[in-house]
């Protein structure tokens, strides 16, 4: 088969969609590299004239069509008409350049990764709809799908992401409840498919020496409970830093690791509220994606106190770190964590059951053992990415029969 994935990122110049590129990216990459061996598979990505046309990595063709770069996220855009205006100028833009391409080539499937510019896409050309698969790299869902009055005005009176999944052949979506509430939302049931992400577990087979550099890097003393991902209110960083505040445990380390400029404002209300009340957080901002491999080995608990979350790829990494896991239970993140096997459940935004969980785990070094090593099993198991490659694959010969 030829295979096509179009990757419309709307980040930094110079992102190619690899592992270490962010989450989206390295699903990508993941299914394709696994599928290079018997089937042709090409990357579409945009670019802002930084990056080669073309180019091979890993046996994996990627090509580049030169898009303008946006100045915010697009989810932000929408919230203002002139912001609205410049984000269907560009996925207009951009659906008419990735259709150029298609025309010349002749693909069996093409699978899409963002709303936007494939929400044109369909209807400039009509005839892939029936070849294209649209997975919904979703935490937002209640913004993206407009499932309560959370959601931009824009968003509310038209869903790009539900109206594409009218459109094409397949949507794969992350986990169950999501898929339940799509239905509600009038998708047909057999034109969605619940599949996760995936892990390569021997990618997270860290040397003693990574793992002592990391500490040393960024001082890391005593028991680290570690959190990992963009800090945004969604994310639960607050209540995170409230549960320590909690716990009151000083040789305790929490460690935040992420972005902390997609919400500035917040990052910096999170930052001064740890400080004020004395808590031991330390805030790393973004990090190499080397020492974020390392850091999940070198901390003891990790922990991702999301509202909502899709399928966190952070809670994948730190199972094949082998780590205890402490989660919301929400979205997929039940899928990744048996509470009281591989770590614990605890409700969104109820910061007591959090320093509670946390708690335990401090202090029973014996249990965060057993239950690092049921989640480095779980991880091989049931989200080995070779194994999820083929539940994609199933999918893609459906479409090219």
């Amino acid at each position: 088969m030829r295979i096509l994935h179009i990757f419309d990122d709307y980040g930094e110049p110079g992102r190619v969609a690899l592992p270490e590129n962010g989450s989206v990216s390295e699903v990508i990459y993941n299914l394709a590299k696994c599928m290079t061996e018997k089937h042709e598979v090409t990357v579409l990505e945009r670019d802002f004239g930084v990056l080669p046309n073309e180019e091979s990595i890993d046996g994996i063709r990627y090509v580049r069509i030169n898009a303008d770069k946006l100045s915010v996220a697009p989810y932000k855009l929408v919230k203002s008409i002139s912001g609205l205006t410049k984000l269907v100028w560009d996925a207009f833009g951009v659906a008419r350049k990735i259709n150029k391409f298609i025309a010349r080539e002749d693909f069996d499937v093409v699978h899409v990764h963002f709303p936007f510019a494939s929400s044109i896409l369909v209807n400039l050309n009509k005839k892939l709809r029936d070849k294209m698969v649209y997975t919904a790299h979703i935490g937002e869902e209640r913004k993206r799908f407009a499932l309560d009055s959370s959601a931009p005005l824009a968003l509310r009176l038209f869903s790009p992401d539900l109206y594409l999944m009218k459109r094409v052949r397949k949507s794969v979506v992350l986990n169950e409840p999501l898929k339940e509430k799509l239905v509600k939302k009038g998708i047909e049931e057999e034109k969605l498919e619940v599949i996760p992400n995936g892990v390569n577990v021997e990618d997270f087979n860290v040397s003693e020496e990574e793992v002592e550099r990391v500490r040393k890097k960024y001082g890391l003393e005593g028991v680290t409970v570690m959190f990992a991902g963009t800090v945004t209110p969604r994310k639960g960083v607050f209540e995170l830093v409230r549960a320590a505040e909690v716990l009151k445990c000083e040789d305790v380390l929490f460690l935040i690791v992420g972005n902390l400029n997609l919400d500035r404002e917040y990052s910096q209300k999170v930052m001064e509220y740890a400080k004020s009340k004395g808590v031991n957080a330390k805030f790393t901002g973004f990090v190499p994606y080397g020492d974020l491999k390392a850091l999940y080995s070198a901390c003891d608990i990790f922990v991702l106190p999301s509202f909502e979350e899709g399928q966190g790829v952070v809670l994948l990494e730190a199972m094949a770190s082998g780590k205890p896991l402490i989660g919301s239970n929400v979205g997929g993140i039940p899928m990744q964590i048996r509470d009281g096997w591989n770590g614990f459940l605890v409700e969104p935004k109820n910061e007591k059951q959090l320093a509670d969980k946390i708690k335990y785990l401090v202090d029973n070094e014996e249990e965060r053992v057993k239950m690092g090593e049921n989640s480095r099993k779980l991880a091989k198991e049931d989200f080995d990415w070779r194994k999820i490659s083929k539940r994609y694959l199933k999918v893609y010969e459906e479409i090219a029969k």
